[in-house]
C-alpha cells in the first residue's frame, strides 16, 4: 500500500502537497485493487489514469519551474525522468482495450510503476535540488 511518509516531505510546502496528493492516488489505486465488491473497474481505472496524467503535468510543471528560476543542474535530467513518467501513462491510454481485458493485472502493474516511481523520485531524485530551490 502506497501512503505518505514523513520521510517524504522535502520541506517545500507546495511540493510536499502536490506529492501527497500524488501518494494518494496511488493509495486509491491500492484501495480498487482491495476492493473485491465487483467485476468491473474499467471506469475507475480510466478516471485514476486521467487524473494521474494531468496532475502530474501540473506538478511536474510546477516543479520545474522551480528548478528552472534558479538553472538547477541536473534540470535536463530531471525533466526527462517526467517525460518518461507521462510518456508510461500515456502508453496505458492508448491501451484501453487491454486494460478493459485485464483490469486486476491492470492495477496491480500500475500501481507496482506508481509507487516505486514515486518513492525512488522523491526520495533520490527530488531530493537532489532541495538545496538549490530553497536558496
Amino acid at each position: 500500500m502506497l501512503e505518505w511518509k514523513q520521510e517524504f516531505e522535502l520541506g517545500i510546502p507546495e511540493i510536499d502537497a502536490q506529492h501527497k496528493h500524488l501518494v494518494e492516488i496511488g493509495g486509491n489505486i491500492y484501495a480498487l485493487i482491495s476492493d473485491k465488491t465487483r467485476d468491473d473497474y474499467y471506469d475507475e481505472i480510466f478516471m485514476m489514469l486521467k487524473e494521474l496524467e494531468s496532475y502530474t503535468v501540473e506538478h511536474f510543471s510546477y516543479e520545474e519551474s522551480r528548478f528552472d528560476a534558479v538553472n538547477y543542474i541536473d534540470s535536463d535530467a530531471h525533466k526527462f525522468e517526467h517525460k518518461l513518467f507521462v510518456k508510461k501513462l500515456e502508453k496505458y491510454m492508448d491501451n484501453l482495450e487491454a486494460i478493459d481485458a485485464d483490469q486486476q493485472g491492470t492495477l496491480l502493474e500500475l500501481l507496482d510503476f506508481v509507487t516505486n516511481w514515486l518513492i525512488k523520485h522523491i526520495n533520490v531524485t527530488d531530493r537532489q535540488y532541495v538545496d538549490v530551490v530553497n536558496q
